[in-house]
């Protein structure tokens, strides 16, 4: 009988706590949060002010590994991917991720189950996560660097 239960057992997804089924929800609405966000500010509902440009690029004259970003969020929730790719490829990619993301933390919360590829939150290692991250800006901006340093 106990060879049967494992042969039953997905390798895909595992039943989910009600503990991991609140803090999936809670993912899926901090990101769903960080979208709306972005529409609101696009949209002109809430003024950020004067912004000047930016303070790296023109101590520098090099665009700061951020530069860009918001325009690619813009143009991505446009549905302009590959556009939102060439603005900055670190803004697209993010965009994609933390849809991918918000998208399975939902299906976990709803169905009570745990993919495989996406464990419980208070299994996610937080400084893989920031490497991860740091290694995105990093790409994203050599290629904004080797743009704004190639000559037209």
């Amino acid at each position: 009988m106990a060879e049967q239960e494992k042969s039953n057992k997905s390798k895909w997804f595992v039943k989910s706590t009600p503990e991991d089924r609140v803090t999936f929800l809670a993912v899926f609405v901090i990101i769903a949060l960080f979208f709306v966000l972005f529409y609101v500010v696009k949209e002109g509902f809430v003024d950020l002010g004067p912004a000047g440009g930016c303070a790296f690029e023109r101590n520098f004259g090099l665009p700061c590994p951020t530069c860009g970003m918001t325009r690619a969020i813009s143009t991505f929730m446009e549905g302009k991917i590959i556009k939102a790719f060439y603005i900055q490829p670190a803004a697209a990619a993010g965009c994609i991720i933390l849809i991918w993301t918000a998208f399975f933390s939902l299906l976990s919360a709803c169905s009570g189950v745990n993919f495989s590829f996406l464990p419980p939150v208070r299994m996610w290692q937080l400084r893989y996560i920031l490497l991860a991250t740091l290694i995105i800006l990093a790409a994203g901006w050599a290629v904004t660097l080797a743009r704004a340093l190639t000559p037209p």
